[in-house]
């Protein structure tokens, strides 16, 4: 409750001047600096509520900002199953970004570490090769990219090197990284490979670049006839589409896989089970929040809903008493905050809608990765 206070008052300092990426930035700081470092207490959300608003006052106009973190101090701590977790410094925090875009490799456990089929290469003569996927497999890709440095700068190299290369980049969560030597320094001979192809798929898939990625994965489905590269292809084609929500496409490509394994028609299965899913609606979720938390409700962000409901009685009995006892300087405070978070709940609960669609959406796309095994 402490810090509620705090992070209000810099809200009213802030409200005082519209040059807001200079004042909020130093009154934020000061809070962050001399006020949350004496509480010995932690932000249960990353980035914290007090970096949030820095965040969003300095990408964003006054007026969506403030409303932006007034929404965020109603849900600090709250609905937890609804954000992805990271864990940074050791704690574990829920992931909430004013901006849609934020790295997905802060989330933890998203995605699944790469291996290699060790024993593909047991009958390889290549040592080099098997010591390489050795030490990917133990998760040591540091060493295995210090290995294959070695080996390409001795010309030793072959589209096996920079597939194992792209996998190192992969499990280290370099995925731009990844990206830029594929479409760089990798030779045009090279990218051709079809396991290569499907490499850099999955990377630019981790990136949320799902039209590069669904760009190379109609490549491979082109022009490729190793049946199992087809197979991966169509699979991850089908996960693409189903997160572009095209599922008839994604049946499609499921569909031409069936027969293969069990597998598939529990893909065919889970994605019939996402056309029928009910969404919630932003709009509808706006309009009851007339009713402050009625919103939130309706989006079952119950904690939400219950927060907002008591901020906005308070500070609008606040604003009412202040008014009768003649005390404007008060009133005209407790007025601008109970608006700004009379709005806050408003648009929060709209973004709360897509939040709880988006959730239930993953929650069957993680199924699908699972399943598939895209990421080994």
């Amino acid at each position: 409750m402490q810090r509620y206070i705090y992070i209000i008052l810099l809200l009213i300092q802030a409200s005082a001047s519209f040059t807001q990426n200079i004042a909020t930035d130093d009154y934020i700081g000061f809070y962050q600096d001399f006020l949350s470092s004496q509480k010995n207490s932690r932000c249960a959300m990353y980035p914290s509520c007090s970096q949030y608003g820095k965040m969003a006052f300095k990408n964003f106009t006054f007026p969506k900002a403030i409303t932006l973190t007034c929404d965020r101090i109603i849900r600090c701590s709250h609905d937890a199953r609804y954000y992805d977790i990271t864990y940074q410094s050791g704690n574990r925090s829920l992931i909430d970004y004013p901006q849609e875009n934020f790295p997905t490799q802060i989330i933890h456990n998203r995605y699944q570490a790469p291996h290699t089929d060790i024993l593909k290469w047991r009958s390889d003569r290549d040592s080099n090769i098997l010591f390489i996927n050795q030490l990917i497999n133990k998760e040591e890709y540091y060493p295995a990219l210090l290995e294959i440095e070695r080996l390409l700068f001795s010309n030793q190299g072959d589209h096996q090197l920079y597939k194992l290369k792209l996998l190192c980049h992969r499990g280290l969560k370099e995925y731009e990284e990844g990206i830029f030597e594929y479409e760089v320094t990798f030779p045009d001979t090279i990218k051709k490979n079809t396991e290569l192809q499907m490499q850099a798929a999955i990377l630019y898939y981790c990136t949320n670049n799902f039209s590069n990625a669904i760009n190379l994965t109609e490549k491979i489905r082109r022009d490729t006839v190793s049946f199992p590269d087809v197979q991966k292809a169509n699979a991850l084609y089908g996960i693409l589409s189903a997160q572009n929500e095209e599922y008839e496409n994604s049946l499609s490509c499921f569909n031409q896989n069936a027969g293969t394994s069990s597998f598939n028609q529990q893909s065919i299965d889970i994605i019939k089970q996402m056309m029928k899913q009910k969404k919630k609606n932003p709009t509808m979720a706006r309009m009851l929040s007339i009713i402050p938390g009625a919103g939130y409700l309706y989006t079952k962000h119950k904690g939400s809903a219950l927060t907002a409901f008591l901020v906005n009685s308070l500070l609008g009995y606040a604003t009412y008493t202040s008014i009768k006892k003649q005390n404007y300087g008060v009133a005209g405070v407790c007025g601008f905050l109970s608006l700004s978070f009379y709005i806050g709940n408003i648009n929060g609960a709209g973004r709360s809608a897509i939040r709880y669609n988006s959730k239930k959406k993953n929650e069957q796309i993680r199924k699908l990765e699972r399943i598939n095994n895209i990421f080994y």
